[in-house]
């Protein structure tokens, strides 16, 4: 692992620039900074369980930092079972919290970035973030890490990017588990207007506390009774839009939006060749580009009691479960029964 701590108090600070690595010419792979960060780092002030850590590295001609934890696996003998956890759009790392515990407590080191764009990471204005590049920001992050294989877990976006990850790198993937994730349709083939990036930027401005926990109780939660334990993950986004750093964060969710409805994962999961885990809530009905389309495109979007088995069938080595009832974030909805499916698969 190369490590950066070559900062000093005063512009640790004083500027987040300070996190950005002071180079001469741009460094291809990296460092890691393991020193004290602020407690609102990048916008995001919601207090994480563990210390956070930063990638510092070069790409698309710009420093960047990636924020992660790395949670240590409890005994030595069980240093190569890694665990990377990879977060939904509406979420941030520190959200597969209990996740991480519960792997830990079965003997793997875990791995929880905050994608670029997001909650404690760089939030470029001019960047790429389709889910190869967000693919290729872990697997440098690996790298420098020194891990050379682990099982890939995503959630949503973090599940498009998780397959993309299988797909990139099968030799460096223990397992994968997708949970709900994003892009088992084609929403544009199904009628989801083109927005342009501008127009959602204007209405990522105006997100708050109520606006982001009326879309995730109808989206997240379709048909169950919110649960006060929710109300902090919804506080979460809303802090960050309303901080610093929230128009950034609004229009880095304009260009997220617009790479993602072009990268649809189902037509590649044939061409999966790691084992994989696929897990979806009955009740979700979660969709891009749903609040902008027709009511005659809405009756087709987002139905994973659909999805999930089409899904299933398509990949060559998959094990699937439906969770009956249950939407969008079956391990926030439904712990137990989200852990005593993921721990029975673990090797």
């Amino acid at each position: 692992m190369r490590i950066f701590s070559a900062f000093s108090a005063i512009s640790a600070i004083s500027s987040y620039a300070s996190f950005a690595l002071a180079q001469s010419s741009p460094d291809p792979v990296g460092t890691i900074y393991d020193g004290d960060v602020p407690d609102n780092l990048y916008g995001s002030d919601y207090p994480y369980p563990w210390p956070v850590k930063l990638y510092n590295f070069y790409n698309q001609r710009q420093n960047l930092t990636m924020a992660f934890m790395d949670v240590p696996a409890p005994c030595e003998h069980d240093k190569n079972k890694v665990a990377v956890l990879l977060h939904g759009g509406n979420f941030c790392s520190v959200t597969w919290s209990d996740t991480a515990r519960r792997l830990t407590a079965a003997g793997y080191r875990v791995i929880m970035p905050d994608d670029i764009g997001f909650c404690k990471s760089s939030k470029p204005q001019g960047y790429s973030y389709n889910v190869h590049q967000q693919a290729e920001n872990i697997k440098s992050l690996l790298n420098v890490l020194g891990i050379e294989k682990a099982t890939v877990m995503g959630h949503s976006m973090g599940g498009m990017i998780a397959t993309r990850f299988g797909l990139m790198y099968p030799d460096n993937v223990d397992q994968l588990f997708l949970v709900d994730p994003l892009g088992l349709e084609d929403w544009v083939a199904k009628g989801v207007p083109y927005v342009p990036v501008d127009a959602t930027y204007q209405g990522q401005l105006t997100q708050n506390f109520t606006t982001l926990k009326a879309y995730e109780q109808a989206s997240y939660f379709h048909g169950a009774e919110w649960k006060p334990q929710y109300d902090k993950w919804v506080q979460m986004l809303a802090n960050i839009y309303a901080g610093d750093y929230g128009s950034d964060y609004a229009y880095v969710m304009g260009l997220v939006t617009d790479a993602l409805l072009s990268q649809p994962i189902f037509y590649h999961l044939p061409l999966l060749k790691t084992r994989t885990y696929l897990m979806v809530g009955e009740a979700d009905v979660t969709a891009l580009g749903k609040q902008q389309s027709p009511p005659e495109v809405v009756a087709k979007l987002g139905h994973y009691a659909e999805l999930g088995p089409a899904a299933a069938a398509m990949i060559p080595n998959c094990t699937f479960h439906m969770f009956p009832g249950l939407g969008h974030a079956p391990f926030l909805q439904d712990p137990e029964a989200f852990y005593k499916v993921l721990l029975s698969w673990l090797d």
